[in-house]
C-alpha cells in the first residue's frame, strides 16, 4: 500500500489489493494493574467465507528480542490478554505486540480489524490497528512520516507520549518533534533525537521525560499539538501516541494521522452529490462532546454550515452560524453539549481528507475518548456492513450513535440496522430503525451472562449510515470509544 495524492483514488486502489498477510502492531504496558489486551472477531469468515486461518503472534521486548511466539486459533470472538501470556516475564512492561493473519485466500486488506484495549485499574482506553510492518509484496523504499493530530495534555498528571516502533531493519535516523500552538497553528518549540532502534525495536517517548524544566513551562496548561517526523522503510508508519498518567500508570491511547499540507486534493460538488462534504456530531447526556480538526490539513479556505436537530429527527433547518477558516493555519472546533444531532457541512469546493477527531467526555472523566477519524467528502464509498467490539465490566455501559445522512440529503433513505453481540458462548439481537437525514441511539447495558468483552456485528438496508460507539462507567469517570470498522 503506497502514499496517495487522491482519496478517491485510494478508495478505488482497495479493490485490486491482493494480501495472504494481514498484520497489525501495537505497544504493550503491563504493570501490577495494568494490561493490554487485543480483541477481534472472525469477521473474514462472515463477511468473506475465508476459513482455515491462522493467527500468529509476536511479542518482543522494546530492543526487539522475541520473548514470545504462538499461533492462535481464530474463534468467532477472541480477546488476548499481553499480561496473561507473559505472566513468567516479571521484568518486562514494554514492548510490541504484532498479529499477523495468514490465510489461503485473498485477505484484500494488509492490515486487520483489531481493537487494542489498554486497562488500568480505574480507566481503559482503545486504538483500533494503525501501524504495521509490510507485506512482502510491498514496496520497502524509504519514506517519510509526518504524524499528528491527536489530543495532547501537559499538567501535573498527563503528559503526552509518542510510540514507535521498527521494521525488519536497523533504523538510524532522526526524530523531529514540534510543538505547536492552538487554536492557530504557530510554533512553541521543536526537539530533534536520534532514533537508533534494532530491527523489529520500539520505543517511547514521554514528553516529561525529554523536555526541561524551562521547556515544559511552555506547554504546561497551554493548548498545543504536536507533529512528529522521521524517515524509516519496511512500515506503514501509524503510530499510538496519547496521554500518559503517571500516577495510575495508564496510557490513554488512540492513532496518529499524517500531516497531508502539502497534498493539492480538492473535491467538487456535483449534482448527484451537491454536498462535498459534511461532518456528523452527536451527543446524549450524561456524555459532553468536543470536536477538532487540528490544522495539519491542506491550506484551503473552508466554509461549512450547519444544521441541527434532536436525536431522532430529520435535520432540515440551517443554524444561522457559518464556520469559515483556513484548513491548514486554525483549528475547526465544536461542542456538543446536549441530547443533538449537528450536522456540519460544505457545498463549495473543500480538501478531502480533513481530519476530526471526537473528544466524548464525563463530568468527572480524567481523559475523554480521542476517536479519530475524517470529514466524510463526497469521494467516500457507501458502507453496509459494521462491526467491533465494547466493554462490559461491571458498573459500564455502551451508547451507539447511528448516524444517517449522504451528500444528497433530498435523496437519502430511511434504513434498518440489524445487531448482534456476541462472544463464544452467547448471542444477543438487536434491531433500530435510522430515518434518513438522522441520527438513532442504541444503548446496550452490561450482561453478566458474556465475557469482559463483547463482540458486536451489524448490516445496514442503506450504504449511508455510520456507526460511533461509547463505552462509559459514570461513577468513576471512564470512557472509551471508537468509530465501527
Amino acid at each position: 500500500m503506497s502514499k496517495s495524492s487522491s482519496l478517491k483514488k485510494d478508495f478505488s486502489a482497495r479493490a485490486l489489493w491482493v494480501n495472504y498477510r494481514s498484520s497489525a502492531i501495537f505497544p504493550f504496558f503491563l504493570g501490577k494493574n495494568e494490561d493490554t489486551l487485543l480483541v477481534f472477531q472472525n469477521y473474514w469468515q462472515w463477511k468473506s467465507k475465508i476459513e482455515n486461518l491462522i493467527a500468529n503472534i509476536f511479542i518482543r521486548d522494546l530492543s526487539g528480542k522475541l520473548i514470545h511466539s504462538e499461533s492462535l486459533k481464530i474463534d468467532i470472538h477472541n480477546q488476548i490478554s499481553i499480561k496473561n501470556i507473559l505472566s513468567d516475564a516479571v521484568d518486562v512492561d514494554k514492548g510490541t505486540v504484532e498479529i499477523e493473519v495468514i490465510g489461503n485466500k485473498n485477505l484484500g486488506y494488509p492490515f486487520p480489524a483489531i481493537l487494542c484495549y489498554y486497562k488500568s485499574k480505574e480507566y481503559i482506553s482503545v486504538v483500533h490497528s494503525a501501524g504495521r510492518i509490510l507485506n512482502s509484496n510491498e514496496n520497502h523504499q524509504t519514506s517519510t512520516w509526518r504524524e499528528s493530530n491527536f489530543l495532547t495534555i501537559y499538567d501535573d498528571d498527563l503528559s503526552p507520549f509518542i510510540s514507535i516502533f521498527n521494521g525488519q531493519d536497523e533504523m538510524d535516523t532522526e526524530l523531529s518533534i514540534k510543538f505547536l500552538k492552538l487554536p492557530v497553528k504557530e510554533l512553541i518549540l521543536e526537539k530533534t533525537f536520534s532514533l537508533n532502534l534494532n530491527p523489529f525495536g520500539s520505543k517511547v517517548f514521554y514528553a516529561n521525560e525529554f523536555l526541561d524544566d524551562s521547556e515544559k513551562k511552555l506547554i504546561k496548561g497551554k493548548r498545543f499539538f504536536i507533529e512528529f517526523e522521521h524517515k524509516n522503510k519496511g512500515i506503514f508508519g501509524r503510530y499510538v501516541v496519547g496521554n500518559y498518567l503517571k500516577k495510575e500508570n495508564m496510557h490513554f491511547c488512540t492513532h496518529s494521522f499524517m500531516s497531508v499540507t502539502k497534498s493539492g486534493d480538492i473535491i467538487e460538488s456535483s449534482e448527484e452529490n451537491p454536498v462535498t462534504s459534511f461532518l456528523p456530531a452527536f451527543n446524549k447526556k450524561p456524555l459532553n462532546l468536543k470536536l477538532i480538526s487540528y490544522p495539519t490539513n491542506i491550506k484551503s479556505k473552508v466554509i461549512f454550515k450547519s444544521k441541527e436537530s434532536n436525536i431522532d429527527e430529520t435535520i432540515n433547518q440551517d443554524t444561522d452560524i457559518i464556520f469559515n477558516f483556513n484548513s491548514g493555519e486554525e483549528a475547526f472546533e465544536g461542542e456538543v453539549k446536549e441530547d443533538k444531532f449537528v450536522k456540519f457541512y460544505s457545498t463549495d469546493d473543500c480538501p478531502a481528507r480533513l481530519n476530526i477527531s471526537y473528544n466524548f467526555s464525563l463530568p468527572n472523566s480524567k481523559h475523554p475518548t480521542d476517536i479519530a477519524t475524517g470529514f466524510k467528502g463526497n469521494v467516500y464509498p457507501k458502507k453496509s456492513n459494521h462491526w467491533g467490539s465494547i466493554v462490559n465490566l461491571p458498573g459500564w455501559k455502551t451508547m451507539f450513535f447511528l448516524r444517517n445522512c449522504s451528500h444528497n440529503p433530498k435523496k437519502t433513505e430511511s434504513g434498518d440496522l440489524d445487531f448482534t453481540f456476541f462472544d463464544n458462548s452467547n448471542s444477543v439481537e438487536k434491531h433500530v430503525h435510522v430515518k434518513a437525514e438522522t441520527c438513532s441511539i442504541l444503548e446496550f447495558e452490561t450482561n453478566s451472562d458474556f465475557s469482559n468483552f463483547i463482540s458486536w456485528k451489524c448490516n445496514s438496508t442503506v450504504g449511508t449510515i455510520e456507526v460511533f460507539w461509547v463505552c462509559f462507567n459514570e461513577q468513576t469517570g471512564a470512557i472509551c470509544g471508537d468509530h465501527s470498522f
